[in-house]
Order: structure tokens, then C-alpha cells, then sequence
């Protein structure tokens, strides 16, 4: 079976070590789709790497809740004439909502992807 790519591996939520073993222990829509699995199944690498490792995806999310904002903000300001501010908070609601568990995972596969050097890790430290 060849390795996919790091990019595929970012996108089915799988471990950036090995490429193999799931990051997130629930589906996208369930209750458990925030929890994140604390070892790696396949490589047994420690997601977590202090406590409070997962607060800094707060500036990620951030950062895409904001740019999700801009690009429906430009959407609605092109092709409605003049909306109304009921019209453009329903839009922005009823996009954001449903998009938070997946703006969520997302930020938190950015922070384990970008700001852990995973292949540094020494086996005896991932105890």
C-alpha cells in the first residue's frame, strides 16, 4: 500500500507521523468530534504534547472564522443589492454554526501539523 501524502493525511485527520493512525477519536458529527485521541494507534506518538497544547488552535480558529466572515461579507455586498442587517446576520449564522466542528478540527490539525516537529520525537520520550 503506497504512503499517502501529507497533504491527504491532513485531510483525513490522520496521525502527520505515520500517516496512518487517526487523530480524532469520533465522526466529524458526533458528540466525541472534538476529543482527540491521546497516542497515536498505529506509531504510538503522543498528540498532546503539554497540557493546554490544543488552547493555541483558538488563534487558528479564529483566523478561519474570520476569513469565512470576509468571504461572505464580499458574497453578500456582490450579488445582493443593499441587504439588510437581518439578511447578512441570518447568512453569516447560518454558515458559521453548522461549519464550527469542522473549523474546529481544522484548527487543531493545523496546530499538530505546523507547530509540532513530529519526526524529532525520541520513542522514550513519547511515554
Amino acid at each position: 500500500m503506497p504512503k499517502i501524502s501529507g497533504f491527504q493525511s491532513f485531510l483525513l485527520g490522520r496521525c502527520p507521523q505515520c500517516r496512518t493512525g487517526s487523530i480524532f477519536k469520533g465522526g466529524l458529527f458526533s458528540k466525541n468530534f472534538k476529543n482527540v485521541n491521546t497516542n497515536c494507534s498505529h506509531c504510538n506518538v503522543k498528540f498532546e504534547q503539554e497540557p493546554g497544547f490544543f488552547w493555541g488552535a483558538m488563534y487558528f480558529s479564529y483566523g478561519l472564522i474570520v476569513g469565512l466572515l470576509i468571504v461572505l461579507s464580499v458574497l453578500m455586498f456582490t450579488f445582493l443589492e443593499d441587504p439588510s442587517v437581518i439578511l447578512m446576520s441570518s447568512i453569516i449564522i447560518g454558515f458559521t454554526v453548522p461549519l464550527t466542528p469542522l473549523l474546529m478540527r481544522i484548527s487543531r490539525l493545523l496546530l499538530i501539523y505546523l507547530a509540532a516537529p513530529y519526526k524529532t520525537f525520541k520513542p522514550e520520550l513519547r511515554k
